[in-house]
C-alpha cells in the first residue's frame, strides 16, 4: 500500500500578511522554509517557482490523509469506516458527539493541518500577485497572475466551506480588520476567481509545471475555474434555508462556462497523489460505501445495517453503475464493538486502477458535477424543463442507464442529489458532505462546520469552543435532523 505522507509542519508566520498585531507573538515565528520576502518578490525565477507550486499545494491539502476529507465522507454517511484514523470513527459515531477541538486531541491534525496549509497557499498566492503588481518581469506574466488569483480564490474558498470564520489577506495585506464569516469570505474568494477566469479566458496556456492536466487540455483551464467557482458557491451554505440565498444566476453563468468533459490530473505517486478519497476510502480493508448510498441504488437493500447481521445479499439495481463502479463484499472487517451501523456490503471499485498503479489520471471535477450545478441553478431559477433536460443528458442516463426524469421539480431535485451521491462522491473532497449539509440531511448532531482549530485558538489567546452534538447553535453549527429520521430502526 502507498505509504502515508504528512504535510510538512507550517508555522503561523503564514499569518503575517493578516497583520501581526492581531495575533499572539507566538505566531511571529521565522519561516525557514521560505526565502526573505524582499528577495523572493524581486527574483522572477523564485516567484515562478512559488507560483508553480500553488495548485499542487492546494490539491495535496484537500486530498491529504491529514485533512478533514475522510471524516467529512463518514459524517455524510457517504462512506463508512469504524477505524479511528482521521477521526472517522469519532465523528461518525451514533449518536453524534461534539468535535474534540483541543490541541491535545490525537486527530486534531484534520482541522489544524488543513487550516495551516491553506493559509500557506494564500500566503504564496499573495506573494505572487504582489510581484506581478510590482512589474517584475516574467516570461508569461498573465500565467503567473492567473495562478496567483486562482490560489487566493481556492485557498479562501476552501477555508470558508469548512470553517465558521476566516481571516483574509491579499497582496496588499489584511483585507478586513478582523475575521469574517464564511459567507463574506466566499464572496471575496469568488471575486478573486472571477479575476483568474478573466485572465484564463484570454487564452493563457497552463503548463504541466503548474498542473499536469490529464485527459483535458490546457485550453480547458478556464472551464475548470468556472466549474470550481460553481462548486464553491453551491457548497458553501450550511442548511437548506441558506439555499435560497445562493446567487443562482451566478451559479448558472459559471456552470454554463464550465466543463464539458471530465477534468483529470495525472498522478505520479510523488508530487501528485490523492489520499482522500481515492486511496483510504476505497482501498480494501479501509473505507466502504455507506448502506444509505447502496439503498439509493437499490431501495430493497436496507439503508441502515440490520442489527445482529453480518452479511446481506448482493443488491440489484436498474442503475448500471452498481455493477460497474461498486463491488459486493460478503463479510465484515470492522470492529463490531464500535457499532454495526458501520457495516457495509459494498466498496467503491471504480478507482481500482489508481490504487494498483498509483499513476493514472484522476478526475477532480467531472462534467457531470458541472451539469448538476447547471441543472440546480435552472431549477431554482424556475426553468424546470431545462433542468430536466440537463439531467437527462448527463451520467444518470449515459452511464447509469436510468429512465429520464420528468419535468417535475421534486423529481429533478432528487435526481441531482442522487448523482452527487452516486456518480462523483469520490472526486472532489467533501462533495457528499456539502450536499447533505445543504439539504439538512446530515444526522442529528453532526457539526455543520469546523471551529477554528484549538491550537490556533491558543495562539490567538481565544477561549476554547467547538461544534457538534449539542455544542453551538442548532441548525447553524450542528444538524437538527437528518436522513435517518425517515427510517425505522
Amino acid at each position: 500500500m502507498k505509504y502515508l505522507r504528512g504535510l510538512l509542519a507550517i508555522t503561523f508566520m503564514l499569518f503575517i500578511t493578516v497583520s501581526c498585531e492581531d495575533f499572539s507573538l507566538d505566531l511571529n515565528v521565522e519561516n525557514l522554509e521560505n526565502p526573505d520576502d524582499d528577495i523572493l518578490t524581486s527574483d522572477p525565477v523564485a516567484v515562478e517557482a512559488t507560483a508553480s507550486g500553488i495548485l499542487n499545494g492546494w490539491y495535496l491539502t484537500v486530498h491529504s490523509y491529514y485533512g478533514p476529507g475522510a471524516a467529512l465522507q463518514t459524517m455524510a454517511d457517504a462512506s463508512t469506516c469504524s477505524w479511528g484514523n482521521m477521526a472517522m470513527n469519532d465523528l461518525s459515531g451514533e449518536p453524534r458527539s461534539s468535535f474534540n477541538n483541543y490541541s491535545s486531541y490525537t486527530y486534531s491534525y484534520i482541522s489544524y493541518d488543513y487550516f495551516n496549509a491553506l493559509y500557506s497557499v494564500l500566503y504564496d498566492a499573495n506573494t505572487v500577485v504582489s510581484a506581478v503588481n510590482n512589474d517584475l518581469e516574467f516570461d508569461d506574466p498573465d500565467l503567473v497572475e492567473m495562478i496567483g488569483r486562482a490560489g487566493q480564490a481556492i485557498s479562501v474558498g476552501y477555508l470558508a466551506m469548512l470553517f465558521d470564520r476566516v481571516w483574509i489577506s491579499d497582496e496588499n495585506g489584511s483585507v478586513y480588520d478582523d475575521d469574517v464569516d464564511y459567507e463574506v469570505a466566499m464572496e471575496w474568494a469568488l471575486d478573486r476567481m472571477d479575476e483568474a477566469i478573466a485572465i484564463a479566458e484570454t487564452g493563457v496556456t497552463i503548463t504541466s509545471d503548474y498542473l499536469p492536466v490529464g485527459s483535458g487540455t490546457a485550453s480547458t483551464f478556464a472551464q475548470f475555474l468556472n466549474s470550481m467557482a460553481a462548486r464553491m458557491l453551491v457548497c458553501n451554505v450550511r442548511n437548506s434555508s441558506e439555499k435560497a440565498s445562493i446567487d443562482w444566476d451566478r451559479v448558472y453563468t459559471y456552470a454554463s462556462n464550465g466543463l464539458t468533459d471530465d477534468y483529470t490530473i495525472t498522478m505520479d505517486d510523488s508530487e501528485w497523489y490523492n489520499e482522500i478519497p481515492a486511496t483510504y476510502l476505497v482501498y480494501p480493508s479501509w473505507g466502504r460505501v455507506d448502506m444509505r448510498v447502496v439503498n439509493l441504488m437499490d431501495p430493497n437493500t436496507p439503508a441502515i445495517w440490520p442489527e445482529d447481521s453480518t452479511v446481506l445479499s448482493e443488491s440489484t439495481s436498474a442503475d448500471a453503475r452498481l455493477e460497474s463502479d461498486y463491488s459486493y463484499l460478503s463479510s465484515q472487517n470492522f470492529n463490531s464493538t464500535r457499532g454495526s451501523y458501520h457495516y457495509s456490503s459494498y466498496r467503491y471499485s471504480a478507482l481500482d486502477d489508481y490504487i494498483t498503479s498509483w499513476d493514472t489520471d484522476l478526475t477532480e471535477i467531472s462534467a457531470s458535477e458541472n451539469d448538476m450545478y447547471k441543472a440546480e441553478a435552472l431549477l431554482n431559477l424556475g426553468s424546470v424543463s431545462a433542468a430536466a433536460e440537463v439531467v437527462n443528458s448527463s451520467t444518470r442516463v449515459t452511464r447509469g442507464g436510468l429512465d429520464p426524469v420528468e419535468a417535475d421539480a421534486d423529481e429533478v431535485q432528487d435526481a441531482i442529489f442522487y448523482e452527487r451521491m452516486v456518480e462523483f462522491a469520490y472526486t472532489g473532497m467533501g462533495i457528499s458532505f456539502f450536499e447533505m449539509r445543504k439539504e439538512d440531511l446530515l444526522q442529528e448532531g453532526t457539526m455543520l462546520h469546523f471551529p477554528i482549530p484549538g491550537k490556533a485558538l491558543e495562539s490567538l489567546e481565544e477561549d476554547y469552543y467547538t461544534y457538534g452534538g449539542t455544542s453551538g447553535t442548532a441548525g447553524e453549527d450542528y444538524s437538527e435532523g437528518g436522513w435517518e429520521l425517515e427510517y425505522d430502526e
